[in-house]
């Protein structure tokens, strides 16, 4: 805020009192403090105005943020809902793979594997050599 100070000099008219010249002295006064609230107000309406508009665009970024982080939630709610699927699917999956009917047709089908019978078993007793390992014990009977 600037300050004007100094002396106004005044003209008088010649046979005009001095009452006129405070008149007029007033007058310029009054002019000046009304220049004065006018400069004022205009700097007060300039800041205020570029108050709001700094409001306004930060709204507008903050709105812009707002939705690019929305658009990635969605994104990601999207990913989510697939692999959850792809999860269900695996695990119906693994539960038809993993049932006993299932394990035994490959067995049989693929490897050739069959239920035992009593020629198929071997008898391992106690009575025999206790110098023998398992391995040595099933190798005999096997080939016996």
């Amino acid at each position: 805020m600037t300050s004007y100070t100094g002396t106004i000099q005044l003209n008088t008219i010649p046979g005009a009192g001095a009452g006129m010249a405070e008149q007029t002295a007033s007058k310029v006064r009054v002019r000046a403090a009304s220049k004065r609230r006018s400069r004022r107000a205009s700097r007060n309406l300039v800041l205020t105005a570029t108050a709001i508009m700094t409001a306004i665009f930060i709204l507008i970024g903050l709105s812009a943020y707002a939705a690019s982080l929305q658009h990635a939630n969605n994104v990601l709610a999207e990913q989510n809902a697939y692999l959850q699927a792809e999860i269900d699917s695996l695990n119906s999956q693994i539960i038809e793979e993993t049932k006993v009917t299932r394990i035994e047709k490959i067995a049989t089908e693929e490897y050739g594997m069959i239920y035992p019978t009593a020629e198929n078993c071997i008898v391992i007793s106690e009575d025999t050599e206790s110098g023998q390992n398992l391995a040595a014990t099933i190798r005999s009977e096997a080939y016996n």
